[in-house]
């Protein structure tokens, strides 16, 4: 099929053969064909947006930004519109190189774990949490076939899932990402700190939902005393009554016996 691919003069399929390249690691190869089909048929979405992913595995990231960028303006719906947090990456893996310690101060998106419950302006456009947490999820994806870790771009991103995931989510897998934002490279002190304010919530609600447990408990004991004292007292009742009744009838016929 590569084979194929590679002595075809079909524009797509050369375009295909080139994210091949990049699959197998070729990537020099890759941009030279890539560059060489935006000379040919300019303005096409799929040459930039490969492009700049083939331009940023090889470290030009400034290069790799102008094209990820260029891919958004001539098709932003790409990628179910998540491409601009590749852009966001590509900015800080920019920062990156001009502040070894960048990461560490720093993430991607810069979100505050104590602020990201409600809606979130990130270059302009507002954003729910859920979106922002679709676009991580989509764009880890995607990275995680190319990057193995130690990986601070990808380790910081994880670290700001975790905070959509802990305040939209469940804080079990907030915890989760955040181990795994540990492997990727993110600083394990920061991490450490967020996993024990998770643990106490995870423990406060385990507490409250005893509690509950405890009150539905005592409400649901307290009203089965209740529909047995009520049974009792109707049985009661009823008992009364018929001992009357038949008290009332036994004077009945001995009134009627003396006539």
């Amino acid at each position: 099929m590569q084979s194929m691919l590679a002595n075809s003069t079909n524009f797509n399929e050369r375009s295909d053969y080139a994210v091949s390249l990049v699959y197998v690691g070729k990537t020099k190869e890759a941009v030279e064909l890539l560059q060489t089909l935006e000379k040919e048929q300019s303005g096409t979405y799929i040459v930039a947006a490969n492009l700049g992913t083939a331009l940023e595995l090889l470290g030009n990231n400034e290069e790799a930004l102008k094209w990820i960028r260029e891919g958004i303006r001539r098709n932003p719906q790409s990628h179910e519109g998540t491409e601009w947090l590749h852009a966001k990456i590509l900015e800080a893996k920019i920062a990156a190189q001009k502040d070894a310690y960048y990461f560490k101060k720093h993430s991607v998106l810069e979100l505050d774990p104590q602020h990201v419950s409600s809606a979130m302006t990130i270059d302009g456009r507002t954003l729910s949490p859920k979106q922002v947490g679709e676009a991580i999820e989509y764009q880890l994806q995607e990275r995680l076939q190319f990057v193995k870790p130690p990986d601070p771009a990808v380790a910081s991103l994880l670290f700001d899932y975790a905070a959509i995931e802990a305040a939209t989510n469940i804080l079990e897998s907030a915890k989760g990402l955040l181990k795994m934002a540990v492997e990727y490279g993110y600083p394990a002190d920061r991490v450490e700190a967020q996993i024990k304010l998770y643990d106490r919530k995870i423990a406060s609600m385990k507490t409250e939902q005893n509690i509950l447990y405890v009150i539905y408990a005592v409400v649901g004991i307290g009203a089965l005393i209740l529909l047995v004292k009520t049974v009792s007292f109707v049985f009661s009742s009823i008992g009364r009554l018929i001992t009357v009744g038949t008290n009332s009838r036994g004077r009945a016929d001995r009134i009627n016996t003396d006539n």
